[in-house]
């Protein structure tokens, strides 16, 4: 009928699961590549000039090219857009000492924390390393609410959605010199 089988299974496996996501994003962060990708992006940077050259900007003829000249400016003005974002927040930041304050706050706080081991007692008890990170993660939260961060984190981002929104809707995409792709975003209309 049926034959027992033994096959002998020895070894190691030593796999990490491969992280995802936001573990992934915040794993580049943490090994700081984050600057390196924000300077990847600047440096893709188009000249102000073309940026908001005036004679460029006219309403779309359609929808549907409104949509392509849409996805082409932001793809095309992207690192412009990222510091039209950085200065905002830098406007917010100047314009609002205690949020400066409290962002300064924060930051010395975390490089505290980090900078090597530290003891905190509280009532007599011993934080770890973990709950010390709670600890000033809830205390920055505190001080950026006092601050009115979430204002100004609202502002920034509605400002930022609004120029960039009206920018690349009404700056004409056709004047843009050719992608590497032309198939990506076609500049032909089906009439």
């Amino acid at each position: 009928m049926a034959e027992n089988v033994n096959i002998e299974i020895s070894g190691e496996i030593n796999a990490t699961p491969e992280k995802k996501g936001l573990q992934k994003l915040l794993q580049h962060v943490r090994s700081g590549a984050a600057p390196a990708l924000v300077m990847g992006v600047l440096n893709t940077r188009r000249p102000w000039t073309q940026f908001v050259a005036t004679e460029n900007f006219k309403a779309p003829a359609s929808l549907p090219r409104l949509s392509r000249r849409f996805y082409r400016n932001v793809e095309h003005f992207q690192a412009n857009y990222l510091i039209v974002f950085l200065g905002l927040f830098a406007y917010c930041l100047i314009t609002s000492p205690l949020l400066l304050i409290a962002m300064v706050a924060s930051f010395f706080g975390y490089r505290k924390l980090t900078s090597g081991p530290n003891t905190w007692k509280i009532g007599g008890w011993e934080l770890t390393k973990t709950q010390q990170y709670a600890v000033a993660a809830a205390g920055s939260m505190a001080l950026c609410w006092l601050a009115g961060a979430g204002a100004v984190l609202f502002w920034v981002l509605g400002a930022t959605v609004t120029v960039v929104a009206l920018h690349a809707s009404l700056y004409d995409a056709e004047t843009l010199p050719p992608s590497d792709d032309p198939e990506q975003f076609p500049m032909i209309e089906q009439v």
